[in-house]
């Protein structure tokens, strides 16, 4: 009757009756326990059926069963005591918290989703659950504060709070300890608290208690009093909860569709309008009634007027010529368009509502008008004000209407080259260009910057750029600008002031000047003959070609240099910008038109002339020499000038820098000048990689050659030479450590024959090249041709020598196998990876046909073959580790490089995949082409070291020289570059502003600080009129911050500058970027080489563009090119750095805090120290990448020999050696593994703490431990162990839960395996605890993973090693989940702990887990959930998974969810003849231990029967549960007989419970006469459990004395394959062998071997993963 008062007295009737009189009533003592046990079954059943009802969605059930869970914690004292009663308590209590917390969060999130459905029936859900834990669960916790026998409970707090917060009305939440005395509700009436007060004052009357004080009276009387004086019970149109928040939904509506509004986020504005008419199911929800028609029509309203004041804002920005604005509502149209099409009430008709055709209409009236001004010289100078706005308002379209850019600037370009059509055309656009660049100051801000970028846009208009930069440097005559040249030669450590003749390298200049002058005044006119000039200039050159660098270089050399140099600018300076000036000259009286020469700066002619030895008075030799020039202050025509000098003096020059993109530019700037003196053949421009690619394409083509050995058929290979061009390269290359692959260049032009065979058209297509050179008469003469020239590098930076991609990395040549069975093999993987589940392994794809077929076409490569696959499987799931691009209309699938996207670049096997992952998507226009293209082998066959290159000497310009540390300095000394000169600036003092002592560095502490301080110092200069770029370090974090409602708060005017863009984007970003009020936000890559260049006066007047850097460059070269995007050219500028505190610790290991103890002047130096520690550390590992490499390409070139000699043998043993050194040429010679034992040590594991034991000192020591296979698997690498263990308890075992191993400093990591094996000993040397069956292995491997100690998980490979024989709390297997004293924690962790949660602690820590299972039935789930969690962790990119050991041999596994050999049905078939007698007590000794073992093994499931036989058979025991099984058996004596034995023992089998597995010990020490029908029978069986339960009759046979058959015996252990056969010579020894058996699972020796294979490979897997990829 749910009496849990009567019972409570009841039951303390019965225990004073047993402690007084129990010897005469004994049954007091049996009944009382017997309640109370009762009692707390059932409360824990309460508890249970309370926490699923909690986890449901049908809460109310809850109110039925709270009144016994109330009753029970207060009237059965008792009862709370017992730790199981106080467990449920709390944590039904936890559940009742989460319930309550999680539906309030849904209540918010249902309305921030406008999810109005979900939010009505939560709403009304959750008023009556919180409203019934504000009545009842208050008044709980205010009656287990005053109570004796009950804690505080920390739950019950909080869900008092939320209901204060959200549920207090209608309720005297304040006053709740007198409606708890009054055991009442808050919310109780006047009558109730009446009612309540006459009731309890009956029951705690002192007449009627007999209490002399009346204490409880009076509180009761108290409490009414109280209660009735203070509680306001007028309660009419009173709140509900959630009622201030469901009047306020059309108020937030509002607000939030405004914001959305205005922040431009249309999505989410389509999601609100998707859902608005859900609105009426709220309006009974709340009190008054709301009104969802008239928050529909607002909302509505709202949006549609948004829309029209866009649409307005469009023709009246058009009108106003408010351009940057119109761009705006254009943009906001076309996705309000996107999202709002399905509202025509809203958005009835399309975006441009015929914007389009006014504003292409206008732009082509606007063209019309500007030409009608030009139709005279006359009109044109007199309407020249009007032709200038006519201009302007066309160019503000071009700059701020991206949309209408293409036709605009056609139109511009017709007015402008119709003005060119006329006589007057030239001098009147250059004087016009000439005012653009200048400005008006009656014009406004905005139109001088778009005249400015008119003017950069143009090339009509390059004369007045070339003016502006002639006007614009600081050219300081060369007298003095000689003084500022300083030098240094370095060798070694030693350091001495270069002596540089500045009085010789004066005279030079002058020698040059007057020879450029002359020949500019001679040749510049237009009927003078250029041929002359270059044939004059050549002419100087050929006496002395071929020249020696070594002691060649002679004076009479050096004479001429300047008159060369001078022939050379004349010829540039005529080719760039002769023309404009002869078109001028005659018309100009202000000698004006000088200023047109495009014409060297004097820094730049004393340069060329120092790097040529023209300063060195006494050396006869060319000195490798480099330069530095500032960033942007012309090095191209530096090193064009440069090119062309040495390519005349019969060298081989190559121009290279770190940018494809630069390169190519710098290259067309002398183009013509290099068509002229007829050496572009002679002349490359390249990134300096390009030097060891082409020295190898000269040797041959490795690629084909390969592929031909493998398929067998290298002699039918042509010779040597002609491999050059046999066919196309189509090799890529691999870039060590990264993967990157880059396709090489694609040289010739192949044609596929109908026999497979390759055709090129290349030496036809040479012959007509020269035959064309020949018809224009520019072939070199004879004589020149036959030079064999040196090579001489020319360096445009210095960070080329030490960018990733050249300095200790290899040129990877990559043949590419195509087969239809790669094919094939290529898309089983991608299909099995795409199913998921469990990993490919090679042995999958080894079963396929196809792998048959194709190891039979690369016969004796099957090392190769398998190598791949397993590529193949570790990177078909690592596609997207990498972004990519594709380009839809080639399908072809491009990665980032420098600031833009090449699809010359591919990751291996991720980049095959990628394109299968298109396919399926439906994204690939030519699918079956591409996809034939893009199946292959990429066959790794030659890395040649980049580094190893020796050009006869290397000269170079550079901005950063003075950055360089003393390791670049050793560097350079290898390639024999010792001598540095240092230069001043064209443009004179810098006007660069980096305030490093005060605001120019910011550090913050978080990432919301960082993102707030960086938009708040963009609005602050911003407000200057200034323009602002922002570099982040990466796309990752840019992405970050854009996604971030700090990024809206930098207003519209902003602009992203990413590598992915198209080019015409990226070029519109960069020519707004340094206009007034532009912010431009970019990744580190724009901060080197993109010209920012300022126009825009107004930026300069107010300081210039201001860069903000956030990010701490780990070179400081990087961070010096990034200052160099402002003030540029002697421009102003102003830079700083905004940094996180978070990535300063993570990149350069600078503590969190360090700032606050070092003065801020000193910030930056201690930056730059850390950042040269970090340095030091790269040093190291770009030095031993630099020893790998110099090997591969000594070995590479030993194969290439071979090949090329078609020693098909030797090629073959070297390509072996060299694909296998490729494979593990990146590995380390030495590798640290962290490896933690964690040992289950509760009673359950005691049979098995002799086996751990051992297989942890094996895996540790000997032969054949884990660092002993790993040694001969890596023989390269030494592997240093570090052993950490930890020993476990469950839960409830409280402080001796856990047993680590821990050093004095901290750590849990041992080097000294002996000392981790002690420990261990130390742990299992007596397994106890453990209550229920299963264990906390979630808190043990927890709380391992988060070990923190000072060596703590350090190494790179980490292994976890997990040893238990149970299931984990909440992983029982469902088979088994109603075993009593399964789960005292199967709903949830005490501590929260999930398996998410445990294996993101094991992810983030990047460890590998294995499971090492003594019973791998019971672990069977926790195995499962584990391993799901692994593959769905969004951080396992690897996808890695739990590795499961089994630690019993598979035919001894069961077959059914049990736990830890429980679940058995042992039947004992004993032998009780007369020759036992003497023996017998030993028996039954035996037999109770296997008892007491098994239920040490907390087996107190199993069931057991006992079977005593002799000359017939008697079921002595029934399938008795083991705990109520008799100690004592009887014994009779008689002879032997088996069979009648084996016929009870097969009976008892076959009536097992399905919830239980038979397993019979039959004992016998004699022989039978009808042993064969005893087997036979026990044959049956076996027969029939197979049958039933699909395992073998688990059958243990013993022969006991001398006098038993072992004949006889082992065949009865035969009927079964897993029946095995004992001897025993005594009952000393019989004892063992029951405890032995009745340990459970016989644990095999070989199971650490297993463990150590498996450990081996996951090393290799890992290994794989870090340095083969």
């Amino acid at each position: 009757d749910s009496d849990y008062l009567t019972l409570h007295e009841c039951i303390h009737i019965l225990v004073l009756t047993d402690h007084h009189i129990g010897k005469h009533i004994p049954v007091a003592s049996t009944e009382s326990k017997f309640l109370k046990k009762h009692a707390l079954n059932t409360f824990l059943g309460i508890c249970k059926k309370a926490q699923g009802i909690l986890e449901s969605t049908n809460k109310s059930e809850f109110e039925t069963i709270f009144p016994d869970y109330r009753d029970s914690v207060l009237y059965l004292p008792w009862m709370m005591v017992t730790g199981e009663a106080k467990k449920e308590f709390k944590l039904t209590n936890q559940f009742l918290h989460d319930a309550l917390v999680k539906d309030i969060s849904e209540i918010n999130e249902f309305l921030e989703n406008f999810d109005f459905a979900k939010l009505k029936t939560k709403v009304q859900s959750t008023r009556i659950f919180g409203g019934f834990l504000a009545d009842h669960c208050l008044l709980l916790r205010e009656r287990v504060k005053t109570s004796d026998h009950l804690e505080g409970d920390q739950w019950l707090d909080a869900i008092f709070k939320l209901c204060s917060e959200f549920f207090s009305q209608c309720r005297s939440l304040n006053h709740i300890k007198y409606f708890a005395i009054l055991e009442i509700p808050s919310s109780s009436s006047q009558n109730t608290i009446k009612k309540a007060y006459k009731s309890l004052a009956k029951r705690y009357h002192p007449d009627k208690t007999g209490e002399g004080d009346g204490t409880m009276f009076r509180k009761i009387k108290e409490a009414h009093d109280f209660l009735l004086e203070n509680v306001d019970f007028s309660r009419e149109n009173v709140d509900q909860p959630f009622d201030s928040l469901l009047r306020g939904v059309r108020t937030k509506l509002r607000e939030r569709a405004k914001a959305l509004l205005e922040e431009q986020q249309y999505k989410n504005v389509e999601t609100l309008l998707f859902r608005l008419d859900d609105l009426k199911m709220l309006d009974n929800l709340a009190n008054p009634h709301l009104k969802h028609t008239d928050t529909i029509d607002e909302i509505k309203k709202i949006i549609k007027g948004h829309v029209e004041k866009v649409r307005i804002d469009v023709d009246s920005n058009w009108s106003s010529h408010n351009y940057l604005a119109l761009n705006e509502n254009i943009t906001d149209l076309k996705s309000m368009e996107t999202h709002f099409k399905a509202y025509p009430e809203i958005f009835s008709s399309s975006w441009n509502c015929g914007i389009v055709q006014t504003v292409e209409k206008e732009i082509e009236e606007l063209g019309q008008q500007a030409r009608y001004y030009l139709r005279s010289h006359h009109t044109a100078k007199q309407n020249l004000d009007d032709f200038r706005r006519c201009f302007l308002n066309m160019g503000h379209v071009l700059v701020e209407l991206p949309l209408f850019k293409s036709i605009t600037k056609t139109v511009m370009c017709g007015v402008l080259e119709s003005c060119l059509s006329h006589e007057w055309g030239y001098s009147f656009l250059f004087e016009f260009g000439l005012g653009l660049q200048r400005g008006d100051e009656s014009s406004s801000e905005v139109d001088n910057q778009v005249a400015q970028l008119i003017v950069a846009e143009f090339s009509h208009f390059k004369e007045v750029l070339t003016m502006v930069w002639n006007q614009e440097t600081s050219q300081k005559p060369a007298d003095d600008t000689v003084h500022g040249i300083k030098g240094q030669y370095r060798n070694g450590k030693s350091i001495k002031e270069l002596k540089i003749d500045k009085h010789q390298l004066l005279e030079f200049f002058h020698a040059f000047d007057a020879q450029y002058m002359k020949l500019l005044g001679e040749y510049i006119d237009p009927n003078a003959d250029m041929k002359a000039l270059v044939q004059k200039t050549v002419g100087i050159a050929d006496q002395f070609r071929p020249l020696d660098c070594d002691s060649g270089w002679s004076r009479e050399v050096k004479d001429q240099i300047p008159n060369i140099l001078a022939g050379v600018f004349a010829v540039f300076t005529i080719r760039k910008s002769g023309d404009s000036y002869n078109r001028l000259v005659e018309s100009d009286t202000s000698g004006m038109s000088k200023n047109l020469l495009m014409k060297p700066h004097n820094i730049q002619v004393l340069t060329l002339l120092s790097l040529f030895g023209c300063g060195s008075s006494s050396s006869s030799n060319l000195n490798s020499q480099l330069m530095q020039i500032r960033t942007g202050e012309g090095k191209s025509m530096i090193l064009g000038a440069a090119a062309v000098i040495l390519a005349l003096l019969g060298f081989r020059p190559r121009c290279v820098c770190y940018s494809e993109y630069l390169s190519d530019r710098d290259f067309a700037l002398f183009r013509d000048v290099f068509d002229d003196f007829n050496v572009k053949e002679h002349v490359k421009y390249s990134k300096i990689t390009t030097l060891s690619e082409d020295a190898t394409k000269a040797k041959g083509n490795i690629r084909v050659l390969t592929e031909s050995l493998l398929r067998g058929q290298l002699e039918d290979v042509g010779s040597a030479p002609a491999l050059i061009i046999a066919r196309k390269s189509g090799g890529v290359t691999i870039s060590p450590g990264k993967s990157k692959v880059r396709t090489t260049t694609k040289s010739t032009t192949d044609t596929k024959t109908e026999d497979g065979s390759f055709k090129s058209d290349t030496v036809s297509k040479t012959k007509k090249k020269v035959d064309k050179m020949i018809e224009r008469k520019i072939i070199q003469p004879p004589e020149m041709s036959s030079i064999d020239r040196k090579e001489i590098l020319l360096v445009d930076e210095v960070d080329v020598f030490f960018g990733s991609e050249f300095y200790g990395q290899t040129y990877n040549q990559v043949a590419q196998l195509r087969e239809p069975e790669i094919t094939d093999i290529l898309i089983h993987i991608w299909i099995a990876n795409k199913r998921g589940g469990r990993r490919q392994r090679l042995a999958d794809i080894q079963a396929l046909p196809a792998y048959s077929q194709l190891l039979k076409k690369i016969d004796g490569f099957k090392y190769v073959l398998d190598s791949e696959i397993n590529l193949m499987i570790d990177q078909v799931r690592r596609i997207d580790e990498e972004p990519y691009y594709l380009h839809r209309d080639t399908d072809r699938i491009g990665y980032k490089v420098m600031d833009s996207i090449s699809y010359e670049v591919t990751y291996g096997y991720r980049t095959v995949f990628a394109y299968l992952q298109e396919a399926e998507r439906g994204n690939l226009k030519e699918k079956d082409s591409t996809l034939a293209s893009a199946l292959f082998i990429p066959l790794s066959c030659g890395q040649f070291s980049y580094a190893n290159v020796s050009p006869e000497r290397i000269l170079g310009v550079s901005g950063t020289l003075s950055a360089l540390g003393e390791y670049e300095y050793n560097v350079l000394a290898k390639y024999g570059v010792n001598t540095f000169m240092y230069v001043p600036s064209v443009y004179g003092e810098s006007n660069f502003q980096f305030d490093k002592a005060g605001d120019g560095i910011r550090i913050e502490t978080s990432v919301s600080d960082y993102y707030h301080s960086i938009v708040e110092h963009t609005h602050l200069f911003l407000k200057q009129k200034r323009s602002v770029i922002v570099f982040f370090s990466d796309n990752a974090r840019l992405k970050d911050f854009t996604n971030s409602s700090f990024y809206r708060n930098l207003g519209r005017q902003k602009k992203l500058l990413t590598e992915n863009m198209s080019k015409s984007d990226k070029e519109f970003a960069i020519s707004k970027a340094a206009t007034a009020g532009q912010v431009t936000i970019s990744t580190a890559v724009f901060g080197r080489g993109t010209d920012f260049f300022c126009k825009d006066e107004t930026v300069q007047r107010n300081g210039g563009v201001h860069v903000i850097q956030a990010f701490l460059s780990e070179e400081e070269s990087e961070e010096i090119q990034i200052q160099g995007r402002t003030a540029r050219q002697g421009k102003k500028g102003s830079y700083q750095m905004i940094l996180l505190d978070s990535d300063l610790e993570k990149q350069f290991g600078l503590a969190k805090g360090w700032k606050d103890k070092i003065a801020k002047g000193n910030w930056y130096n201690h930056l730059s120290s850390a950042r040269q520690k970090h340095r030091e550390v790269v040093y190291e590992k770009i030095e031993e990448n630099l020893a790998n490499a110099t090997e591969k390409d000594r070995n590479t070139h030993g194969y290439f020999d071979a090949l090329l000699a078609k020693n098909e043998k030797a090629a073959s043993k070297k390509f072996k050696e060299i694909y296998t050194s490729f494979k593990k040429g990146s590995l380390p010679s030495s590798i640290e593994l962290d490896l933690a034992f964690i040992i289950d040590t509760t009673g359950s594991m005691a049979p098995y703490a002799q086996t751990a034991a051992a297989t942890v000192k094996n895996l540790l020591t000997g032969s054949e431990s884990i660092v002993a296979k790993l040694n001969i698997n890596f023989p390269e690498i030494e592997f240093h162990l570090r052993v950490g263990v930890m020993g476990f308890r469950d839960i409830d075992d409280g402080p001796k839960q856990f047993s680590e191993s821990i050093s004095n400093e901290g750590s849990h990591f041992f080097s000294d395996t002996t000392t981790s094996i002690s420990f261990v000993n130390f742990i299992l040397r007596g397994p106890s605890g453990g209550g229920d069956i299963a264990e906390d292995i979630l808190g043990a491997i927890h709380k391992a993973a988060k070990w923190n100690g000072p060596d703590d998980w350090t190494s790179p490979i980490k292994f976890m090693l997990l040893f238990t024989d149970a299931p984990a709390h909440g992983l029982v297997p469902e088979g088994s989940v109603n075993i009593p004293n399964v789960d005292g924690y199967s709903v949830r962790h005490p501590c929260g702990l999930t398996p998410e949660r445990v294996v993101d602690s094991l992810i983030k820590n990047d460890i590998d887990l294995f499971l090492c299972s003594f019973n791998p039935a019971a672990t069977l789930r926790t195995e499962r959930e584990l391993h799901t969690k692994y593959l769905d962790h969004k951080g396992n990119s690897e996808q890695r998974e739990i590795t499961v050991i089994p630690m019993v041999p598979e035919n001894q596994r069961q077959s059914v969810e049990v736990l830890g050999g429980n679940g058995k049905h042992i039947i004992f078939v004993l032998d009780q003849s007369g020759s036992m007698s003497p023996y017998w007590s030993g028996v039954v000794e035996a037999y109770t231990k296997y008892i007491a073992r098994r239920r040490q093994n907390q087996s107190d499931c199993d069931l057991v029967s006992v079977v005593q036989f002799d000359f017939c058979a008697s079921v002595t025991v029934n399938m008795k549960p083991i705990a109520q099984v008799p100690d004592q058996l009887g014994y009779s004596g008689g002879g032997t007989y088996f069979l009648p034995a084996a016929l009870s023992a097969s009976e008892l089998a076959l009536s097992t419970p399905s919830s239980h597995v038979p397993a019979i010990v039959f004992m016998s020490d004699g022989c039978a006469y009808d042993s064969n029908q005893a087997a036979s029978a026990f044959s049956q069986l076996n027969n029939t459990l197979r049958h039933q339960l699909e395992c073998e009759l688990e059958l243990n046979v013993i022969a006991f004395g001398s006098g038993a058959s072992h004949a006889q015996l082992k065949r009865i252990a035969n009927s079964s394959k897993n029946g095995k056969f004992h001897t025993s010579a005594d009952t000393a020894e019989l004892s063992n062998i029951f405890v032995q058996i009745a340990g459970g699972d016989q644990v095999v020796d070989v199971l650490e071997a297993e463990i150590g294979k498996r450990i081996s490979e996951a090393v290799s897997d890992r290994l794989a993963v870090e340095y083969v990829r």
